[in-house]
């Protein structure tokens, strides 16, 4: 058993005690969840942040997902691209939305999934199998083993995923989404056939400067330009901004400068990418081809079990203020029905999205003016719109060819950049290249030595590296990696390192600042001071016996 394996005591998440019975955790969590029925619907909409975040959620969701479906149309020559990809984005998240007791949860068809997609389509060629009864009878597998893991509250053991696992799997998500963005990049260079010099200058700098701009934005609290209220309305905006900005750019440089290439809508609707029928015929495989089903199914479940359980504690962490409450099961079941179904209609797996989960949270989160987090909008209706307009747009092609490639390439970019820098890991990693000289004070490690703290920086950047060639070399057996770096960080990392320097290299709490009072500090302080107080009670009565003399 896993706890077993895992030796020493971890504490266990909020959301995450075990309830019991079959599918214990699964009543719990809706029973918990209704009671802010109203709130999520009603009273908790009604605020600036649910138009902001909606608007976040699908301009960051809607790239990255068109940008996956035109790579899996290429790698798969045709077989599935961006109207799958769109409409299972844009239903399954829309029920999650409706179904899910954490709404804020992101669903959606990931990179890692169109990996897995495009190593079963190669296993299908391999094994001289129909790809879509293999890839139908996969979903079904995928989806009844997911079940079982919400039903038995399974889901409970991703406490043992630390900030170490965390770290290494948030900053390989990250790279991966700069990857598809500059990959992007790179295909509208080569897409041209005169002016190869001048265009790949153009589109070089309109992909920077939307993932600039965005970034910017996105970081302007941090300065002191315009007023409060400027700032929160511009960050709160930030990639939407950068998004139109780009197009109104694109549109008059196409006009009277240069050929701009904009998103191909002559496909999109409600039609299959290869003009086959929606449904599966179940029966067109061997009883081979189910059975390689069902064992591809494993890998690919171990994988979800990970995203999805971490994409749900980097949302629901204490530190993002969520109050109302913390939901794990009901995801993963939602989950489960999505993945057994959407396959049979040729629609790609979904799961919880790194890093637009906790970035989505975030853009519910209200500030003060000195920018501190109040508390977070959560309601229903603020997902249930984004995706919402990711449907939409299907049927609005006008609308959709107005917007550059480029702008898709540079939401890639902004989107893993503020995931892989926004890591403990990056924050070490700068240390690299920092003068040693220089105080670290306010960093939770900043006792730890600056040898240690290297050296267990490059450690996890190997990690990072690993998870890349598992990744492109390992195909279906990637999740095995990942799911490795749990008891390496239990069994091997105490073999190299002291385990108070493990715990304050991985905690994200700062040290309190030189000078502080600490609880022993006001204790002691708060001791002296009765002392002296009883002192010149006493010294009050000694004068007060003497003037009675």
């Amino acid at each position: 058993m896993l706890h077993k394996l895992l030796a020493g005591h971890v504490e266990t998440p909020p959301g995450l005690d075990y309830v019991g019975g079959f599918c214990g955790g699964l009543r719990d969590d809706y029973r918990r969840r209704f009671a802010y029925f109203r709130s999520d619907w009603l009273t908790d909409v009604m605020k600036g942040k649910t138009v902001s975040g909606a608007l976040f959620l699908f301009f960051a969701t809607f790239t990255s997902t068109l940008a996956l479906g035109k790579h899996i149309n290429d790698v798969t020559h045709g077989v599935i691209g961006i109207n799958e990809y769109m409409i299972m984005n844009s239903i399954s998240g829309m029920l999650h939305s409706v179904l899910g007791c954490q709404p804020l949860l992101v669903l959606r068809p990931t990179g890692p999934i169109t990996l897995l997609i495009e190593k079963l389509h190669e296993v299908s060629e391999w094994l001289v199998l129909p790809f879509w009864p293999l890839f139908a009878w996969t979903g079904i597998f995928v989806g009844l083993y997911m079940f079982i893991i919400a039903a038995t509250e399974l889901s409970r053991f991703i406490k043992y995923v630390t900030a170490f696992t965390e770290n290494i799997f948030a900053t390989f998500i990250g790279t991966v989404y700069i990857n598809d963005g500059i990959q992007g990049m790179i295909r509208v260079w080569n897409s041209g056939t005169t002016d190869v010099a001048a265009r790949k200058l153009l589109v070089f700098n309109m992909t920077l400067g939307c993932t600039a701009l965005a970034y910017y934005l996105s970081n302007i609290p941090s300065t002191a330009w315009g007023t409060y209220t400027i700032r929160k309305v511009l960050s709160d905006y930030a990639l939407t901004i950068s998004v139109f900005v780009l197009a109104i750019v694109a549109a008059i440089l196409d006009a009277n400068f240069f050929g701009v290439d904009f998103i191909d809508t002559s496909s999109t609707g409600l039609t299959t990418t290869d003009g086959r029928e929606w449904m599966t015929d179940m029966g067109s495989i061997s009883a081979t081809g189910v059975l390689v089903a069902a064992v591809a199914a494993i890998p690919i479940v171990m994988f979800f079990y990970l995203d999805q359980n971490i994409s749900s504690l980097m949302c629901q962490k204490p530190e993002q203020m969520l109050g109302k409450g913390a939901y794990f099961h009901s995801s993963f079941a939602c989950m489960a029905l999505f993945n057994l179904l959407g396959p049979i209609w040729g629609l790609p797996f979904v799961t919880g999205s790194l890093p637009h989960s906790p970035q989505f949270v975030s853009a519910m989160t209200e500030t003060d003016e000195d920018y501190k987090p109040t508390g977070v909008v959560e309601n229903r209706v603020a997902p249930f719109v984004g995706y919402l307009l990711m449907g939409v747009v299907l049927f609005l092609p006008d609308l959709l060819n107005k917007l550059p490639e480029t702008a898709v390439s540079g939401a890639l970019i902004f989107v893993g950049l503020k995931a892989a820098l926004g890591t403990q890991l990056w924050e070490r990693f700068l240390l690299l290249f920092t003068d040693p000289s220089k105080p670290r004070s306010g960093k939770g490690y900043s006792h730890v030595p600056l040898k240690t703290v290297h050296c267990f920086t490059l450690l996890q950047i190997l990690m990072v590296v690993g998870c890349w060639l598992c990744n492109i070399y390992i195909g279906l057996g990637f999740p095995v990696f990942v799911a490795s770096l749990i008891p390496f960080r239990f069994k091997v990392l105490p073999c190299l390192f002291k385990s108070e320097d493990i715990e304050a290299l991985l905690t994200e709490e700062p040290e309190p600042p030189k000078g502080s009072k600490s609880d022993s500090d006001d204790s002691i302080e708060n001791a002296m001071g009765e002392d002296v107080e009883r002192a010149k009670e006493a010294q009050n009565e000694q004068e007060s016996s003497r003037q009675a003399l």
